[in-house]
């Protein structure tokens, strides 16, 4: 006969059998067993039977893996751990891993024995690996010392079995530091962050940048060095550079050893002779040759920089700045277009020796541009200027001594041609005379 007893106890709350914090996860799983018994001394015996089959079949529903279990189970085994672990509490009641929530339990009465059914809701434990608690002690054991600095170019980033990071950094615009554990700057108090793979390139990359900058900034020094080198040297040699560049080749006040600049080549090299002078000048304020050939320069590129210079320059007699302001001031880039200043500016400098000046002057009278003046001044100045070697002076003097000399060769052969005619004239006359005479006398 069958008969059923109904709920013979009920849990009301799980068993702590186990400390939650070792789990991966918990899962709960319905489970009903029912197993037989042949007498009812063996009732209690029975219900340890089902206990343990009900361990049993929670176990491999949750993690796949069956234990002691004649039901074939085609189900993976996904967590290796879990299966160790369970085997290893296969000889026990698996306190360790299930807690058991006993629902209901079912008597069943027959002639010989009886049945015991147990409905359970079990509560499995899957274990965390080996390496995931070995990540949790070392994270505990971090959380109990400070941080202290690694060397980001050896540092391990990430664990290489879970891959996990296990460096933290703090950053400041461009500039990291990396630490070995979570906490907080010793020196700022920012909290530190755990690094990631965006972390590690960025790092890199700024590691990257520094050293283009590191080989950009020595290389712009070494040119600094050198243009500050070159920049002394230039200073140490300013007067020596500024004669070399623009010194005029017919100044009477330049040293006699100075070949001098002519003009064609002055404008070429205008910009470096600017340079040249405008030291000398500071360094030697008082040597007006300096200041000459440096008014000579600026009339390469800005002649209106020089006539202040060239002024000065005339109230203290310097000869060949006359000849210079002259010119400026014919200069369409001044704007003056003076030329009875420049004209006076001429014949002063003319007159204190210069002999730029005189052939400057000799060339305006030549083509008729001073009034009152003629051929011959402008020939005695061209002789003048060509006996302190001026050699356009003295191209000037043999040009006009040639047509001189044409001139004067053109006036013979006329005079000679005249000579010419008038004896043919006469003989002429001597023969009309003869024949008139003859007929005279018939």
């Amino acid at each position: 006969m069958l008969a059923c007893l109904g709920t013979l106890f009920l849990l009301t709350r799980p068993v702590l059998a186990y400390d939650e914090g070792d789990c991966v996860r918990q899962e709960t799983v319905p489970v009903t067993v029912d197993e037989a018994f042949s007498t009812w001394s063996d009732l209690d015996a029975a219900r340890k039977r089902a206990l343990d089959r009900t361990n049993q079949i929670a176990i491999g529903q949750v993690i796949g893996f069956e234990v002691k279990s004649s039901r074939e189970n085609r189900a993976e085994i996904v967590n290796s751990d879990a299966e160790q672990r369970f085997k290893q509490f296969e000889q026990t009641n698996y306190a360790g891993l299930v807690r058991v929530k006993i629902l209901e339990e079912t008597r069943k009465d027959a002639e010989t024995g009886g049945s015991v059914s147990i409905r359970s809701d079990v509560t499995v434990c899957v274990p965390k690996s080996q390496a995931q608690k070995k990540e949790e002690q070392e994270r505990a054991d971090r959380r109990l010392r400070p941080p202290k600095p690694v060397d980001p170019t050896t540092a391990a980033w990430f664990d290489p079995v879970t891959g996990q990071p296990q460096v933290w950094y703090w950053r400041e615009g461009q500039t990291y530091e990396f630490f070995d554990n979570s906490g907080f700057h010793p020196r700022t108090g920012d909290k530190l962050l755990i690094v990631d793979r965006k972390v590690v390139t960025a790092w890199r990359q700024s590691v990257e940048r520094a050293k283009r900058e590191a080989v950009e900034r020595v290389q712009r020094e070494a040119a600094q060095r050198e243009a500050e080198a070159q920049r002394q040297a230039k200073v140490a040699r300013a007067g020596e550079l500024c004669d070399q560049t623009a010194a005029g080749p017919y100044d009477p006040d330049r040293p006699r050893t100075l070949p001098g600049v002519p003009w064609d080549v002055l404008k070429g090299a205008g910009a470096e002779a600017i340079e040249a002078c405008e030291i000398a000048v500071r360094q030697y304020p008082e040597e007006r040759r300096y200041r000459y050939q440096l008014a000579r320069a600026y009339q390469t590129s800005d002649p209106k920089k020089a006539l202040p210079l060239l002024q000065v320059l005339m109230r203290q007699n310097y000869r060949a700045a006359y000849d210079n302001f002259g010119w400026a001031l014919l200069d369409t880039r001044v704007g003056r277009n003076d030329l009875a200043g420049a004209v006076a500016s001429f014949r002063q400098g003319a007159a204190l020796g210069d002999p730029d000046a005189m052939v400057s002057l000799a060339t305006m009278i030549s083509k008729g541009r001073v009034e009152g003046a003629g051929p011959d001044e402008a020939f005695r100045l061209f002789k003048r200027a060509a006996a302190m070697g001026h050699r356009d002076a003295a191209e000037a003097v043999e040009r006009l001594m040639e047509s001189q000399r044409q001139a004067e060769q053109q006036r013979l052969q006329a005079e000679q041609q005249r000579l010419q005619n008038e004896q043919a004239a006469r003989a002429f006359m001597g023969l009309v005379g003869g024949a008139l005479g003859g007929l005279g006398r018939r």
